[in-house]
């Protein structure tokens, strides 16, 4: 390992929606934490493809914060330090597909289309 700061102990909290991840993000990070979207493990991906990766040493507030904003979380996962996650960016994540009379967005494996114009949503799919 180089020689510098030592790597920190990571924690990973992971959820059952994409919903809930994206605004655990959010609230996360109005509260000042520093987070870092990455892909859970297979063994964690219940529907979510989106986790949160955070020091283990904040794992307390995150998890009290969560819980005062009404986000369900599946669980929160200790991380060994050599631990390589594959990180997320939402850009690449969230996909767009526009039709006719219709807008298809997909995030991970679900997808919602709705009605141009009206915003009546059509179909819903994925997401366990």
């Amino acid at each position: 390992m180089p020689e510098g700061k030592p790597e920190e102990e990571k924690a990973l909290i992971v959820f059952d929606y994409i919903y809930h991840a994206l605004r655990g993000k959010h609230v996360l990070e109005q509260a000042g934490l520093k987070i870092k979207e990455v892909a859970p493990p297979p063994e964690y991906r219940t529907g979510c493809d989106l986790a949160l990766e955070l020091s283990a040493t904040e794992v307390d507030a995150a998890e009290r914060i969560l819980d005062e904003k009404n986000v369900l979380i599946l669980d929160i996962l200790f991380m060994p330090k050599d631990t390589k996650l594959v990180p997320v960016y939402l850009t690449k994540l969230i996909k767009t597909t526009d039709f006719p009379d219709y807008t298809m967005v997909r995030c991970g494996n679900m997808k919602i289309t709705y009605q141009k114009g009206t915003g009546i949503i059509v179909n819903i799919s994925g997401g366990g």
